[in-house]
């Protein structure tokens, strides 16, 4: 099975920990060239975004944790965060943005589908990513005839954390399977961690690696016909 269309590693940091709910304030991606195995050159998208409750309350007052939690990123005070958000686009610009993204990478330049479009990549975005996606999609009028996102290859989905899983639920030495753990066990510098455009690129450097890691094992394997004797 050839696979031709691109892979999207993409983040989203949001002002808040419920993506059901929170919105988002920063948007990165880069894209992966499924077929040759490597970042696809001046592919990174990073923009910062103006929370909607912000924009429907200028007054919002956020809590102290969730700026702290970014002025701790960012190296600023809290003060800094909320007036960078502030200035930041509106989210309707910002979508739009990602869209054209999103859209640049089709495996189509004709007779474009969902089906040519990207595949959703990132780090546990089956529990957090994904469903800012579908809401954000149906905001916007983003969705097909299942009311569902149509932005990403409807078929697959690659979520590291689950990848990382398979490999190490059964080793000892590593805390858990957060990202920063992930970092620390593999060698990965989490200095700027949490910006979403470091956390993309760090999350396609470990796809790639396991991606490679299945093409060489897969060819070394006889998979066909290995229930035949069972």
């Amino acid at each position: 099975m050839k696979q031709y269309n691109k892979i999207c590693v993409f983040d989203f940091e949001t002002d808040g920990a419920d993506p059901s709910i929170c919105s988002p304030v920063q948007i990165a991606a880069i894209m992966i060239d499924s077929s040759k195995m490597d970042i696809v050159p001046n592919s990174e998208f990073n923009i910062m975004v103006k929370p909607d409750k912000l924009d429907n309350d200028p007054d919002f007052k956020y809590d102290s944790d969730i700026l702290g939690f970014h002025s701790k990123v960012r190296g600023c005070s809290q003060e800094d965060i909320l007036d960078s958000w502030h200035k930041s686009m509106p989210q309707k610009q910002a979508w739009t943005m990602f869209n054209e993204y999103l859209d640049k990478y089709h495996c189509r330049t004709t007779k474009k589908s969902q089906f040519s479009a990207p595949i959703a990549a990132g780090y546990n975005i089956y529990r957090f990513d994904l469903k800012i996606i579908n809401r954000l999609s149906n905001k916007y009028g983003n969705v097909n005839k299942e009311s569902e996102s149509n932005v990403f290859f409807p078929r697959d989905v690659l979520d590291i954390m689950n990848l990382v899983y398979y490999w190490f639920f059964d080793l000892e030495d590593i805390k858990s399977l957060s990202l920063d753990n992930v970092r620390d066990y593999l060698g990965i510098s989490k200095d700027n961690a949490h910006d979403a455009l470091k956390d993309v690129k760090d999350c396609a450097s470990i796809l790639l690696r396991f991606l490679k890691l299945h093409k060489n094992l897969c060819n070394k394997i006889k998979f066909k016909d290995a229930f035949l004797n069972v």
